[in-house]
């Protein structure tokens, strides 16, 4: 009998976490709600997009047609700069087209492209993003939310969605939102924190890769776990085609390498 209870009880988490995956995605594509919050805003914080880039032009104009969007609908005042080391597929050109403010270097690397941007950002509230993103107004309404309401709060991050919309990616991703993830697992998809910070923690301009990961560990050890707050069941829709890419196997064990977290639920820390 033990063991048929155990498998009853895994087999309602099982129900429960798949309904809740599938409320978290309409949930998140409700961009006309949230536009509705803002306008009961009175102060909205100026927000600063920055997003390296390197050969996006496929993706980029999802991630700032997005943007534009919540700019333009959601009345959200925002500057985007996509700082682009090297491109040669046109990528500067797509940018400045729509609207982006766009710096190119001439050092390779991911983290040396966020440095700058950062640098160059104006906003009280600078959002590290990726070019294969798609901004949802519901997270930009949650670091609104919390840096207007508590000040100890220096990070904000969200959750993730993979699109196009796959149930075995998607499952995988909520999962990992929930119960691995820690508030200081930063990833380039979504990071945001207060341009007072910068003082203390920037991105570390000589990394090529996993600059993002880097910040969060970082941020984590000079201000405590406490100046974070993650939100899992808000999100932001990401390419899958890492996972395309790297087939589904490999890009589990890169990232379980990278985090090397016990299995444990974060939902606490959401304030």
């Amino acid at each position: 009998m033990g063991s048929e209870h155990q498998y009853v009880i895994a087999s309602f988490n099982a129900i429960v976490s798949l309904r809740r995956m599938f409320e978290r995605i309409a949930f998140n594509l409700n961009f006309q709600y949230y536009c509705e919050k803002f306008k009961e805003m009175s102060n909205k914080p100026f927000i600063s997009f920055v997003v390296p880039t390197k050969n996006e032009v496929e993706y980029l104009p999802r991630l700032l047609t997005s943007i534009n969007y919540i700019t333009q609908f959601c009345k959200i005042p925002i500057e985007t700069i996509v700082v682009d080391y090297m491109s040669t597929d046109g990528t500067p050109n797509v940018a400045r087209n729509m609207g982006a403010r766009v710096i190119e270097v001439d050092k390779p690397g991911v983290g040396y492209a966020s440095y700058i941007g950062t640098l160059s950002a104006r906003g009280d509230v600078i959002i590290r993003t990726d070019a294969d993103v798609v901004i949802t107004p519901s997270a930009i309404h949650e670091v609104v939310r919390v840096f207007t309401n508590n000040l100890e709060k220096l990070f904000v991050t969200v959750g993730h969605i993979y699109y196009p919309l796959d149930l075995t990616t998607n499952v995988m991703a909520y999962l990992y939102d929930c119960y691995i993830r820690k508030p200081y697992n930063t990833t380039g998809y979504f990071i945001a924190f207060r341009r007072s910070v910068l003082e203390k923690v920037n991105f570390n301009p000589n990394l090529r890769f996993h600059d993002d990961w880097d910040f969060g560990r970082r941020a984590f050890k000079v201000f405590g776990l406490k100046s974070m707050h993650y939100n899992p069941f808000i999100a932001v829709f990401v390419s899958s085609r890492q996972i395309k890419k790297k087939g589904l196997i490999r890009y589990l064990s890169d990232y379980l390498h990278i985090t090397k977290a016990n299995i444990t639920s974060y939902s606490q820390f959401v304030a």
